[in-house]
Parts: structure tokens; sequence; C-alpha cells
């Protein structure tokens, strides 16, 4: 049986990537690695949980810790390691200190570990796959800009110096042969269940507060002609997993990251606010969503680019733009989702309450 070591398991991403992985193969088990004991992001999906709740193991444990994830490698033995646990955005900003100790020196421990333990036991590299983020480019790209694979990346904030440095380290770890690192940069990936600690937050509680609050009105911080490049979160998925089950020498060695677009309209471009609005109210024509710009917030929204991903497309099959999501049917299925999987979701404000 196939052991995935997930790290940030109880998270967001990690809860619907445990799902993924335990309900597509019935020879995996999954060990959930994550400082939060909070497993209602899995609980919460009732009936598909309480199906794969034996092959599931978590472990309390921080990243920032060596021997805390030295000792999930000598105990569970992974075949595999999605490496997503990290302090997001905003919250590596308010504590800029504990943002470099768990996305850099915790992302560096995961290596180091998979180093170790591969060999010692003198097996091949161990794949390690990495969520990266749009936000790794920085100023350097125009507002509402393409942004290429290769396109120099210049981040402003931890959270962004953070994942570029882990992108460099991966590269070298696999340069060496010590691990096989993989990683993605995803734009805003939206879904019921996500958490705070992201500036693009709104993008998520526009779609979920109206279809889980019906009485309430939700504002968001941003204008409405403001473009965000999104993705749902079963495509984020998609990705990941895509990347994690590529053959190797499918890939170049030179490139081991890669950009992945989200939900494009009819005309090509990524969705303004209002456009995430106006599939809300298609959906559910009661729903009350206004707009109040925060200067701050806005100036960082508007920052971000858009993401091109033909090298995904090229490399390992990546889906192009005619076989993604549209922005309504990711509307429909997170609607879906907040009425099935109600105890998934936690209230939150921008950052948290």
């Amino acid at each position: 049986m196939a052991t995935i070591l997930i790290t940030g398991g109880t998270g967001f991403i990690g809860s619907n990537l445990a799902m993924r992985l335990l309900e597509r193969d019935k020879d995996t088990k999954v060990v959930l690695f994550d400082r939060s004991p909070d497993l209602s992001r899995l609980t919460g999906f009732d009936s598909r949980y309480e199906a794969v709740k034996d092959r599931i193991t978590f472990v309390q444990g921080d990243l920032t810790i060596l021997p805390h994830v030295l000792a999930l490698f000598d105990t569970h033995t992974p075949d595999s390691v999605f490496h997503l646990g990290a302090l997001l955005s905003a919250g590596a900003e308010t504590n800029p200190t504990m943002g470099f100790q768990t996305d850099t020196v915790g992302s560096w421990h995961v290596f180091e570990a998979a180093r170790l333990y591969c060999q010692h036991a003198g097996s091949d590299p161990i794949r390690v796959i990495f969520p990266s983020t749009i936000a790794s480019f920085g100023s350097f790209i125009a507002p509402g800009a393409l942004v290429n694979n290769e396109a120099i990346q210049m981040p402003t904030t931890m959270y962004g110096v953070s994942k570029v440095s882990v992108e460099r380290l991966g590269e070298y770890y696999t340069r060496k042969g010590w691990i096989d690192f993989r990683a993605v940069r995803f734009p805003s990936v939206i879904g019921a269940s996500r958490g705070p600690g992201g500036t693009t937050v709104y993008s998520t509680l526009m779609i979920q507060e109206p279809f889980r609050t019906p009485s309430r009105t939700y504002i968001a911080y941003v204008a409405p002609d403001t473009r965000l490049d999104i993705i749902y979160i079963s495509e984020a998925v998609d990705a990941i997993v895509g990347l994690h089950d590529t053959a190797g020498n499918s890939l170049k060695p030179e490139r081991r990251v890669y950009n992945i677009a989200g939900i494009r309209t009819d005309d090509g471009q990524a969705p303004t606010a209002l456009d995430i609005k106006n599939a809300v109210v298609a959906l559910k024509p009661d729903a009350v969503i206004d707009f109040q710009v925060d200067p701050v917030l806005q100036k960082t929204v508007t920052s971000f680019g858009v993401l091109k991903d033909e090298a995904a497309q090229a490399d390992w099959g990546w889906k192009g733009s005619a076989q993604r999501m549209k922005l309504i049917a990711a509307v429909a299925a997170f609607s879906k989702e907040v009425k099935e999987y109600p105890k998934r979701i936690k209230s939150l404000e921008l950052f948290g309450a």
C-alpha cells in the first residue's frame, strides 16, 4: 500500500487533496502532518470521510522543528510528499519571522528529511510536490499583465520571497539527485472551507457567503472591475496530482516549476469581481454583493498578473483553456459544496477571527 505524506494536511488544499488520493485508489493511505489538530475539513465530508478514515493517519507537529519532520519519514516511510504546509501571505507579513521559519526553513527541513531518508534507504529520490504562487512574481509584473513561466520573479512579500526561495532550493536538490522536486504556481484558489490569511480571500467569500448566509450582504473590498486570476479547488488538485503522476522522463531537467492558469471568461481574460458577482446572482438572484474599496488591499490585489501555462500543457499535458472550468460552472460546484458539506466551513472575515 502506497503511503503519501501531506504537510499542511488539515488545511484547505490538503484536505481536498487527501480525499482525492484516497478515493481514487483504495491501495493508498495518507499521513497528514499539521500544527493544527482540527480535522473538521476532513470529517466534514461526512460519509465520504467515514469510507476512507481507516487509511488516514494524523500527526501533529511543527515544520520549523527538524526532529518533528525527520520522525515523519522514519516512522511512516512515505512514497511521495505533497508539501503544502505554510503560513499564508497576510500571516507572514504580520509575523515575518514566523513566515520565514515556517515557509523557508520548514521547506528546507522537508527537503533534508527526504534526502536523508532516501540515502539511508538506498532508494530513488522521492517526489516532493510543492504549491508556489502568482505572488512570487511581485512588482516586476505590470498589473493584469500575462506572466510567462520563466518571467523574472521580484517578490515584495515574505510569502512571495519564501516561495521563490523554495522553488530554487527544490531545483538545486533535484540537480543534486537528492529529491524529485516538482512545483506549480497557483493563482488564487477558491472553494468552500478556504481559510484566512490571503489578500485575495474576497474571491471565495463573494461566492461562499451568499449561499451560506443568504440574509447577509457581502461587501468585497475591491472595485468591481478588478481582475483576478482564480482557480477552483478541484482543478487546483487536478494540477498537483497530474504533475505528481507524470513520469520523470517527461519533464525537462531545467524546468521543475509550472504556472497554472485559472478561469477565463469568454474573451480569454481573468474574471473581474463583477463577473464573480454576476455568476453568483445568475444562480441565486437574491444574493446581495456590494463593493467598498480598501485602498491598501486594492493595491495588493491589482499588483498580481495573469498566469500563462503553456509550459505545463507542453511538458506534462495540463489541460488548455478550452478544457478548463468556466466561471459559472465553478460557482455552481462551489454552491453545491456549501450545501452538502457545511461542517467543513468556518466563519471567517478577511484574515480570520
